[in-house]
């Protein structure tokens, strides 16, 4: 009896401990090019199979472009990026809403105070990144890349209140230690579980983070040396966040 009784106690400490594995191999980033990782992850809320697919590198990879429509992968060969997903709104004719900067150039204007803006500027080591709201956002000279949009999903650690809605993804965050992460959903989040995700320390650990175009916009192109991965929308969109 006591035998069998120590089987079946093994047994359960055995599968306890695959299901501890496989848990814990979500929070295990994989590089995939020098200075970029890459991270899958499965959706809270329901316990469905949805996935975010996350990407984290340092701001000064980090580009924005804005021009003729094009899907990501598109984008992603023009510029002989690494990665690109779409960027921010458009109106009906096909231009972006908000602000636009690339290599310190302004593209587009901001669009009234609402949403927020991702910015990386140069300092006198490296670019620093930031996400801040819209109406606290000031032009510099040494502000390198911007996009705006919205809404911001995180400010300094908290979860900001969000309207029920769901859809397709994608978004940017910003690690305590400065490092960027690009993340789309592969299928419908609610906005509050996608900001819970970019808030949670076993989630993407960002204390700001900032939504982005989503819906049939949400897609996402990565071709590196040893990982190709494209999440397709069939939706050509007219400006891209990048990583070189």
């Amino acid at each position: 009896m006591r035998y069998w009784f120590l089987l079946v106690l093994l047994g359960g400490a055995l599968a306890w401990g695959g299901t501890r594995w496989r848990a814990h191999s979500d929070d295990v980033w994989e590089r995939i090019a020098p200075g970029v990782e890459m991270r899958t992850l499965r959706a809270p809320g329901d316990g469905s199979a949805r996935s975010i697919v996350a990407l984290r590198t340092s701001p000064d990879r980090i580009r924005v472009a804005m021009g003729a429509a094009r899907e990501a992968e598109a984008w992603r060969k023009t510029f002989k990026a690494l990665a690109a997903v779409n960027g921010g709104y458009y109106d009906a004719e096909g231009k972006p809403l908000g602000l636009r900067a690339s290599r310190g150039q302004k593209l587009s204007p901001l669009h009234g105070k609402a949403w927020g803006v991702f910015y990386t500027r140069s300092d006198e080591k490296s670019p620093k990144a930031r996400i801040v709201a819209t109406e606290k956002f000031k032009w510099r000279s040494n502000i390198r890349v911007a996009l705006q949009c919205g809404p911001r999903l995180v400010e300094n650690g908290k979860v900001l209140k969000l309207k029920p809605q769901w859809a397709r993804r994608t978004g940017l965050g910003i690690q305590r230690d400065g490092r960027v992460i690009i993340a789309v959903a592969d299928s419908e989040i609610s906005l509050t579980d996608w900001a819970k995700l970019w808030a949670s320390p076993s989630g993407l650990n960002c204390p700001d983070a900032l939504n982005l175009d989503g819906g049939p916009s949400s897609q996402l192109s990565l071709q590196t040396a040893s990982r190709q991965l494209h999440l397709r929308s069939g939706r050509a969109v007219p400006d891209t966040v990048l990583i070189k």
